[in-house]
């Protein structure tokens, strides 16, 4: 129950945190006139930080009922989503986010719905193969390295051209990285060439938390010109850490096997 535990009060800090800024990125960029979605987002930025704070005060006793409530209410968000994206597609909805970096949220979200399954029934959730965290977060990255470079003023000009290295690297990963999870039907867990290219990626994403670690800090001292925040690098930079852990944990169990 001790593992459960740890492992429950993790994975909920970590998304319930991650769904109350997508909450609040919603909010934030829908237009004025969108009244009934603005109210409907401060709903779930509420409930998603009221989560988050039992979710620290978790205990043996009520662990998985508040796994059961938290996926109400990750259910209720995806509805909300899909809404707005439905809606977008049709030209009904005035919001400042695209389709694909909402489409990327849900992607997101579905990952947490995906843990929950295991959460609710006291079961810790297993270490999944690297590449199933390849094909989540390298899109997400790709997504992350976009809306930097289209939120930075045109006079940015090294820091848009780093960012848009950073698009087509992740771009270029992810494509890879379909194809190498093709050939897990051939019956293989782990390959050379498979080991070369998390190396790679890891040494990239690092490379991408220190761009966003200053990016934050420029932020933060008015340094920097544009629409980018300080909480936008914050959040994007601890998806990636979260995408780092998970990829170390998958070395080491498929590496044993």
């Amino acid at each position: 129950m001790a593992n459960y535990l740890k492992s429950a009060m993790f994975e909920h800090e970590f998304w319930l945190q991650v769904l109350e800024d997508h909450a609040r990125f919603i909010h934030d960029s829908l237009y004025p006139s969108e009244k009934k979605d603005i109210e409907k987002a401060t709903y779930f930025i509420q409930h998603f930080n009221q989560l988050l704070i039992k979710a620290k005060s978790l205990n043996e006793t009520n662990a998985i009922a508040f796994a059961n409530n938290v996926e109400n209410m990750v259910e209720q968000l995806r509805a909300f989503k899909l809404s707005i994206i439905k809606r977008q597609l049709f030209g009904d909805i005035g919001i400042h986010l695209t389709p694909t970096f909402l489409n990327h949220m849900v992607n997101e979200l579905e990952e947490y719905q995906l843990v929950l399954s295991y959460l609710k029934e006291g079961k810790v959730p297993p270490i999944f193969h690297e590449l199933h965290h390849h094909l989540i977060w390298l899109l997400d990255a790709s997504g992350h390295a976009g809306a930097i470079d289209s939120r930075m003023d045109g006079v940015e000009k090294r820091l848009k051209e780093k960012s848009q290295a950073f698009n087509k690297h992740f771009d270029q990963f992810y494509l890879k990285a379909v194809e190498l999870t093709g050939y897990l039907r051939a019956n293989v867990q782990t390959f050379p060439a498979l080991n070369r290219f998390t190396d790679d990626v890891e040494l990239e994403m690092e490379l991408f938390k220190t761009f966003l670690n200053e990016l934050e800090e420029m932020e933060l001292s008015a340094e920097v010109l544009g629409t980018f925040t300080a909480s936008m690098a914050d959040h994007m930079a601890r998806e990636e850490r979260y995408y780092l852990m998970k990829l170390a944990e998958s070395k080491k169990l498929f590496s044993n096997d």
